[in-house]
């Protein structure tokens, strides 16, 4: 995709945001299908393989986030070389990202099979048979780690260039394999055994490698900003060395963030996995109504990174201030809309979850919490982003470790221990939002992230 253009005029430059960011949100709502499909199909093949999944989603979410933070940077180097029109260096750090993602994707998969797999039962001692069917489900599903985030980084460098129908498209060739794995697993159609929470782990598997298949794919088309052609090895010379500097020290704090984060995730789960097996249920139904929400607003976050590193590149810091609120704003609209929705839906949505009428009630008081929190969720992952995409990594890292690791835990520690079940969860997760939208708010007017890519290798 060519250069972007020079917009002018405000309703324009909305338009800008609205194009970029709508085609990542069809793809990621696409996934949140997914998600949908995979929670209603093991929620009616057991409650424990619904629960377990409260174990094993997270711990696969963490190892292939860290392991993929580095795309931060991809985004943020892409965009800011394409913004400048400088197509060779745009190419130079879209190729080094894919040689990363294959290295740090292998390294995750070891870490799990070295680390994680065999302590499971010891970090989830009181809920044996759902750590289990985890083990069953990641032992599958991690294989596919490089190929994760070999997709993550190619889509970073797609979205940087301007271009998310690329990846719409492909995400919905491979959520239709996904979801008719899963179908022919899961339960055991046509033949074929059923394998519950393993099946889901093999559709995984086969999904993460579609995925980065189709991607580099894509990438190999000549004449495209962030294209792979023509191929050449990028440490070769000093250019490359350079790009890789930069894509280090934007990586370094970006992976940092995901670790302190992930951290206090997990410890997060383990307060919820204290709360017994109905309750991890009852939360995974949760989850997977937010994800509507969710993956709607990491559209416009997308949009508002991509934009904010090209304005940046194109040396356009007053556009990439307005890129920010503009994006940000969209994005609060839209997830009020969402908590109203939540709200007057709440006993309707869990039953589309689970069949159980307990963990449908328990949900449905916690629907309250979630929707409380659309807005504060919409400014911490829109402008989280933006700052992201200007490359001022340290900031939201140090955003993250207040709200991910401080306020969330403590809040949802209270709160459980005072009774609030998977209320009290959904209070720390909102607490932790509504921090970030003071810190972020805060972080954005004052405008220090714009020289945040001053001082990097031109790469």
């Amino acid at each position: 995709m060519a250069r972007p253009a020079n917009i002018e005029t405000p309703p324009a430059r909305l338009r800008s945001i609205v194009t970029l960011a709508a085609p990542a949100i069809a793809a990621l709502l696409l996934q949140t299908g997914v998600l949908w499909a995979d929670r209603i199909m093991l929620g009616h093949f057991s409650a424990t393989a619904l629960g377990a999944m409260q174990i094993a989603g997270p711990i696969e979410w963490t190892l292939v986030s860290v392991a993929s933070a580095f795309a931060v940077g991809t985004l943020a180097l892409v965009g800011r070389a394409v913004g400048a029109g400088d197509h060779a260096a745009a190419r130079r750090h879209t190729t080094i990202s894919m040689v990363v993602a294959v290295a740090l994707g292998t390294i995750a998969m070891l870490a799990a099979y070295a680390l994680v797999l065999p302590t499971l039962h010891l970090m989830f001692a009181n809920t044996d048979a759902a750590a289990e069917v985890a083990r069953q489900y990641l032992q599958v599903a991690l294989l596919a780690a490089p190929f994760y985030c070999v997709g993550v980084a190619g889509f970073a460098a797609l979205s940087a260039a301007g271009d998310t129908v690329t990846p719409l498209k492909i995400g919905v060739a491979v959520n239709v394999v996904h979801v008719g794995i899963n179908w022919l697993l899961i339960g055991g159609h046509w033949g074929f055994p059923a394998l519950g929470a393993r099946g889901a782990g093999w559709s995984t598997a086969a999904s993460y490698t579609a995925e980065a298949l189709l991607t580099f794919a894509a990438l190999s088309r000549a004449g495209l900003p962030a294209s792979l052609r023509p191929f050449r090895w990028p440490f070769g010379d000093a250019a490359g060395r350079d790009a890789l500097r930069a894509l280090r020290r934007l990586s370094l704090h970006a992976t940092s963030e995901r670790v302190v984060y992930h951290v206090a995730y997990m410890a997060f789960v383990w307060m919820i996995a204290r709360l017994g097996d109905d309750a991890m249920a009852s939360n995974q139904a949760l989850i997977a109504i937010e994800a509507i929400s969710f993956m709607t607003v990491e559209g416009f976050a997308t949009a508002s990174g991509a934009l904010v590193a090209q304005e940046l590149g194109a040396r356009r810091p007053e556009r990439a201030t307005w890129v920010g609120w503009a994006s940000t704003g969209l994005a609060v609209l839209t997830l009020s809309s969402f908590g109203l929705l939540f709200l007057a839906l709440r006993h309707q949505l869990p039953a589309l979850v689970t069949p159980r009428a307990d963990l449908q009630a328990e949900a449905a008081r916690a629907l309250i919490v979630v929707a409380i929190a659309q807005p504060f969720m919409a400014v911490g992952v829109v402008l989280g982003q933006a700052v992201r995409g200007a490359g001022a990594t340290r900031l939201a890292l140090f955003v993250s470790l207040f709200g991910g690791f401080v306020v969330r835990l403590v809040v949802t520690w209270i709160a459980t221990s005072r009774g609030f079940g998977v209320m009290g969860v959904w209070m720390g997760s909102t607490a932790d939002w509504a921090s970030r939208t003071l810190l972020l708010i805060a972080i954005w007017r004052l405008g220090t992230w714009r020289d945040a890519t001053r001082e990097l290798p031109a790469g």
